[in-house]
This record gives C-alpha cells, structure tokens and sequence, in this order.
C-alpha cells in the first residue's frame, strides 16, 4: 500500500465538513484520487488516532483530528493577538510582533530577531501563545516535550504547515 505523505493527510482532514465527518466522495474527487485510496488514507489515520469509524460507518475526526483542523484554519486566520517579542536581558519589547505563523516564520528566515531571543521565546512562553491564539495542540505539546527545542525545528514545522495551508488555499 503507498503509504500517504503528511501532506495529503492534513488535505484529508481539513476536508472534514462542520461536523467533522469526511466524506469519501467528496475527498475523492477534490483530492483526485479513487475512493479506495481515500479509504487506506482514511485507515492510516485511523491508526494514528486522528480519525475514527463510527457505528453508523461514517469517518470522524478525532480530538487529535479536530485539534490539527483548528490549527490549520488559525494559521491562516486574521483575528490572532499579537505575540510580542521583548529583549531577554532587559524585558523590554523590541520593536516586532507577530500574529500568524506567516510573520514568525519571516522573523526566523529573515533573522529579524536576535538568535538567543527566539530561542528564550521558544523555550519559555511560545507554547502558551501558539496553544491559546492559534488553538495549535499539536505545536504546542511539541515544544513543551521539547520534540521542538531549536528554532531550525520550529521553522521546519512552519514550512510544513505554510506549505499545507498554500496548497488547500490554491486548490
């Protein structure tokens, strides 16, 4: 079986209707793939724990499942709150803010901020932000378990993600 790319698992799941329910015509024809392949698309992320099989046979999204939708959608959401960025050493904010994984994700490419500054950020006080404003579980327990320590780890995880949202907005 061809295993699916992480991408194709995230379409997947923010194909979900409102009540969470994906709907394997629908998957099939908006991802352009047959029925079957959506099934053992379906099964892998079953085995994940992000969808589950009802009684009545439907394909729902589980709490993991709704948690990646959500964050998907505030990533690319223009109502998040500022994250400000202050100084390490002072606890004075420096003139730069963000408010969308886009703009981090700009700051970290870009070197807009100290290196040391970001990394502080990251350990102390981004898994809080990015759990309460983006809504982003996912990204949150990665940092607090310290699978995301580095900020080379932090922009793989926005390339990732940017790159998931572009391909949904482009579809």
């Amino acid at each position: 079986m061809k295993s699916m790319t992480y991408k194709t698992a995230y379409k997947l799941i923010m194909l979900a209707d409102e009540k969470d329910v994906i709907d394997i015509e629908n998957a099939s024809q908006v991802l352009g793939v047959s029925p079957s392949t959506i099934r053992k698309y379906v099964q892998q992320l079953i085995s994940e724990g992000i969808v589950e099989k009802t009684v009545d046979g439907k394909y729902v999204l589980t709490k993991l499942g709704v948690s990646i939708k959500k964050a998907v959608k505030m990533s690319t959401s223009k109502n998040i709150p500022s994250y400000v960025i202050t100084d390490v050493s002072t606890g004075q904010p420096i003139p730069l803010s963000f408010n969308s994984y886009e703009q981090l994700y700009a700051i970290i490419t870009y070197q807009l901020a100290p290196r040391d500054v970001l990394e502080h950020h990251l350990r102390n006080y981004l898994s809080e932000w990015v759990r309460s404003s983006i809504g982003d579980e996912v990204l949150a327990e990665k940092i607090s378990r310290g699978e995301i320590a580095t900020i080379e780890d932090l922009k793989k995880y926005l390339e990732f993600i940017l790159s998931i949202t572009s391909s949904l907005i482009t579809r």
